[in-house]
């Protein structure tokens, strides 16, 4: 029986039945020798679960129609699967920051490490507090009529000056600042209720 006959067999056998067996046997060698690759070498186990996942896929995808033999499919399968591990893996290692790096002796010149990153991140109560407030804040600010928000967030958090504005909106610079007096009323009422207190 030749191979592309006994992955036809595979094909409806139930799985883990003996034609199926058999072509993996027959392709032991094929997974050994992309899985041993020199840059694959510390995710080897992974890098052999990959082949014979990629060999199981071949045998259930393969077309006899096409006019592909099957040992030039397999191969091509095991090998893109055995890529794409690497690929996979390199990105993992490039975003990886290691716990060592910046004890490399010359400390001044170097990164900070990893744990001193975690160490440095400062009171973690404190930033989210202030991440919460903020989303508070411009939940509420979003409700206030378009022109008091305009005249806080670019009077306040901007740097426009109060005749900007005003030119901007069409009214007096009076007119602006009284928009954000009531909008920073009405900001600071509607905060109160989720216990938040701003010192505006």
């Amino acid at each position: 029986m030749n191979l592309e006959q006994l992955v036809i067999k595979a094909q409806t056998e139930s799985p883990g039945g003996a034609a199926f067996a058999e072509v993996c046997q027959r392709f032991t060698g094929l997974v050994k020798k992309y899985a041993n690759q020199p840059h694959l070498k510390g995710i080897k186990e992974d890098a052999i679960a990959e082949g014979w996942l990629a060999v199981a896929t071949a045998v259930q995808s393969y077309d006899q129609t096409a006019g592909v033999r099957f040992a030039g499919y397999v191969e091509s399968r095991v090998k893109y699967a055995m890529w794409n591990l690497f690929k996979r893996e390199r990105r993992r290692w490039q975003q990886e920051m290691p716990l060592d790096r910046g004890s490399t002796g010359d400390e001044e010149k170097s990164a900070p490490s990893w744990l001193e990153t975690l160490a440095a991140a400062g009171d973690v109560e404190t930033e989210v507090e202030a991440r919460l407030t903020t989303a508070a804040v411009c939940e509420v600010l979003a409700t206030l009529p378009a022109k008091q928000q305009i005249a806080i967030v670019k009077t306040m958090l901007g740097e426009a000056r109060l005749a900007d504005v005003a030119a901007e909106l069409g009214v007096s610079p009076q007119a602006v600042y009284s928009l954000r007096q009531r909008g920073l009323a009405r900001l600071k009422k509607e905060l109160r209720k989720n216990s938040i207190y701003l010192s505006i």
